[in-house]
């Protein structure tokens, strides 16, 4: 193949402007994909930050849900630590009574 001293100059000057244009195109393709990137991370911090906010919520509402439980669990222990004081004061004063029962059955002349 046979190149002229005239063609040589207009081949260069066409590969060192294809060479060049490739290389704006790769330039612009990189920054495209780094601000499509750039894009990605801050929707996907967007979108963690608000499920972690919603988690949080959802976390503290149950939380609530549980704490209301427990006191309602505690209402119900007190109420009935209530009520066996009250039998338990019941039970004492009928033992009492039946005491002093005995003591008097015991203590009475005989009537055989």
């Amino acid at each position: 193949m046979d190149f002229s001293p005239q063609l040589l100059g207009p081949v260069i000057v066409a590969l060192i402007t294809a060479a060049g244009g490739y290389i704006l195109m790769i330039k612009k393709m990189r920054d495209e994909l780094g601000e499509q990137t750039r894009r990605a991370l801050e929707t996907f911090r967007e979108k963690t930050e608000t499920a972690e906010a919603n988690d949080r919520l959802a976390f503290r509402a149950e939380q609530r849900a549980e704490m209301q439980e427990l006191r309602q669990k505690i209402q119900q222990c007190e109420n009935d630590k209530a009520d066996m004081i009250v039998k338990l004061a019941a039970a004492q004063a009928k033992t009492t009574i039946l005491e002093a029962r005995v003591g008097a059955l015991e203590h009475a002349p005989s009537g055989h």
